[in-house]
């Protein structure tokens, strides 16, 4: 069960009646799709039929660049999560520049801190109290906006969703690919979205994304699975552009 919570959680890492046009006006969508646009969203995270927890989500901009933030906080009868990422980036020409990135869970089992900075040179990564520095590609992501990429690479319709992070002390590879387009229920409506499914190798887990372009491709529902079996069920229930 505590494998189920870290697996919700991560879910949430990133009623069913009202109808999609209200709800889309009181969003503030932007006209144009813009990854960048400033805005706050909450998650439901549910398991079969029953919540979880909930998770929140805030893109900022200052005179200084970007900050997203993410929050989740989940309890399962005597077991809890809580958790808290902050990212710290610039954008110039299309092109991501991480600075920091800060991680936090507390809980049932262990606390976990994962802190790592980008320099020009050097992408310093600390996790588990280990210390290991690696030298950056041109794109190198932190575990949050490497989300924001993808948005960004589907509303240029890019065919290729490869993204190469720091993660946990290590070197890794996000890839995705599209499965088609479905019509899904959320909290606040029904959306057509972009499905995706996360490529693994040699994994009995399974990750499937439901993106939707009316949304500014927001997420609006993520479903875990393990060994064919749904673990974690994320979907939209609060956003707005600001």
């Amino acid at each position: 069960m505590i494998k189920i919570i870290k697996r919700s959680a991560f879910l949430a890492a990133f009623i069913f009646s009202l109808p999609t046009f209200a709800a889309t006006e009181e969003m503030n969508i932007p006209e144009k799709a813009d990854a960048l646009a400033p805005y706050q969203a909450s998650y439901a995270l549910f398991r079969k039929g029953s919540e979880l927890g909930k998770g929140h989500r805030k893109l900022s901009k200052s005179d200084a660049g970007y900050e997203l933030s993410s929050s989740s906080a989940i309890k399962w009868l005597l077991l809890s999560d809580t958790r808290k990422e902050n990212s710290q980036f610039s954008i110039k020409d299309g092109i991501f520049t991480p600075q920091s990135y800060r991680y936090e869970r507390t809980g049932t089992g262990r606390d976990r801190q994962e802190s790592i900075d980008f320099a020009k040179e050097t992408v310093t990564s600390v996790y588990k109290n280990n210390e290991k520095t690696f030298r950056p590609i041109q794109l190198t992501f932190d575990p949050l906006i490497y989300q924001l990429a993808l948005r960004k690479d589907l509303i240029d319709n890019k065919k290729v969703l490869s993204y190469h992070m720091v993660r946990r002390g290590k070197e890794t590879n996000y890839v995705f690919e599209r499965v088609g387009k479905e019509t899904v229920k959320t909290p606040i409506g029904r959306f057509e979205a972009i499905k995706l499914r996360r490529v693994r190798e040699n994994s009995s887990r399974n990750t499937l994304i439901w993106i939707a372009p009316s949304l500014n491709y927001s997420v609006v529902k993520m479903t875990q699975f393990k060994d064919g079996q749904e673990q974690a069920d994320l979907q939209l229930s609060w956003l707005h552009f600001d």
